[in-house]
């Protein structure tokens, strides 16, 4: 079995609905609105959205993450559009959105800064006007003011889940850890630390006339230290 797919099992007990995250995001749209949700994970913020009147789609390209949405929206009845598309993909859609939702650190996924502006400038086209995209990271520019970088394990009865950074050139290499009963299976990828001035520069750069940024999902104000990078930003 793959890393993601063991992950999969337990995604939804290492990440779980972030209940201040959904507050702050909802509080941006109202129902009826158009929402893409990229990189959804398994799917816990597009349901909780979902459910809330607003008209999801949900794209998530590991193939076990999107099935798992998929049998989550079709137990509790609800219609939401799936899609395996990356971010690179998202012109491919054929409709545009009043919101569109880049969150749990999927940005840095994309390998350099031209990627992420490319991709900005993307999104950009694929809102509506007056339409809003919510992205949020990890802070790197606290992440890269250290020569080591490590999150809080997370342990539960039947699993250990630990992430790490380690520098490398321009991009940060990031590994995961899952052990199951004493088993353990890791993954390695490659991110691309985008910093906050690049991110509102690029935002700006792309078209996007107001660009806020906070430290969390409380809506505190950003600094170096914040534990993330909340960034929202609107097309007039």
């Amino acid at each position: 079995m793959s890393f993601y797919q063991d992950l999969s099992t337990y995604y939804d007990q290492i990440f779980p609905l972030n209940q201040t995250a959904y507050t702050f995001i909802f509080q941006y749209f109202q129902e009826g609105n158009s929402v893409l949700d990229m990189g959804a994970g398994t799917g816990n913020m597009a349901i909780a959205l979902a459910e809330k009147g607003l008209n999801v789609t949900a794209s998530e390209p590991e193939e076990t993450m999107a099935e798992s949405i998929k049998n989550k929206a079709k137990s509790k009845g609800l219609l939401l559009s799936v899609h395996t598309k990356a971010m690179e993909e998202i012109d491919t859609f054929q409709e545009n959105f009043d919101g569109i939702l880049c969150i749990g650190n999927t940005l840095p996924h994309l390998s350099d800064l031209e990627g992420v502006e490319k991709y900005l400038q993307k999104c950009y086209i694929k809102l509506k006007p007056n339409g809003t995209i919510i992205l949020q990271q990890v802070n790197y520019d606290r992440v890269l003011s250290k020569n080591d970088f490590s999150f809080p394990a997370i342990e539960k009865e039947d699993f250990t889940f630990t992430r790490h950074y380690e520098k490398n050139d321009e991009h940060l290499l990031f590994t995961s850890r899952l052990t199951i009963h004493g088993e353990t299976t890791e993954n390695t990828i490659p991110l691309y630390p985008v910093t906050s001035q690049q991110l509102i520069s690029i935002l700006k750069k792309v078209g996007f006339q107001v660009v806020d940024v906070y430290g969390n999902f409380k809506g505190e104000s950003y600094s170096t230290e914040s534990p993330a990078l909340v960034t929202v930003a609107r097309k007039l």
